[in-house]
């Protein structure tokens, strides 16, 4: 795998990663060396089975790994995260092509948190990313990236 610190297209995630006391934990690890990665990594267990074990399905090798101790995705060749779990609600770095389809189904680049900060997604993870939200199409958006970061290799 490239090196994940190398690949410009993940400076801002992965300064967003590390922040407060994450940035202790490695920058990148298996999801085995996790006691309970689905439990315990900073996100509800049901945004990390959907980014996982849904989406991350879809994809012909095992993207799952820890960054910063959050569950994600990242293409092993490339070394671009293509998902990410924030708390209640996830990331998605989407391919030039499905950008417009993700707007049409509703797909958000901002969100209020509970405690009423607001995040715009493309602003702290940088360009072409948005908030998931159990799309149905969310599964092709991550084959189109897939093929995306496949044909720069």
């Amino acid at each position: 795998m490239k090196n994940i610190n190398s690949n410009k297209n993940n400076d801002l995630v992965l300064k967003y990663l590390a922040r407060g006391k994450r940035k202790a934990a490695p920058v990148y690890e298996s999801p085995d060396t996790a006691e309970n990665p689905y439990v315990r990594q900073g996100a509800h267990p049901d945004i990390v089975m959907r980014i996982w074990d849904e989406i991350g399905k879809s994809l012909p090798t095992d993207f799952r790994c820890l960054i910063y101790g959050t569950p994600a995705l990242i293409h092993h060749k490339t070394g671009t995260i293509m998902a990410i779990a924030i708390g209640t609600q996830y990331g998605l770095l989407l391919s030039t092509e499905s950008i417009q389809k993700a707007r049409k189904a509703g797909a958000r680049t901002h969100t209020k948190w509970s405690d009423g900060t607001d995040m715009n997604i493309d602003q702290a993870l940088g360009q072409n990313w948005f908030f998931g939200g159990w799309f149905s199409d969310e599964v092709t958006w991550c084959v189109d990236i897939y093929d995306e970061l496949e044909q720069t290799t």
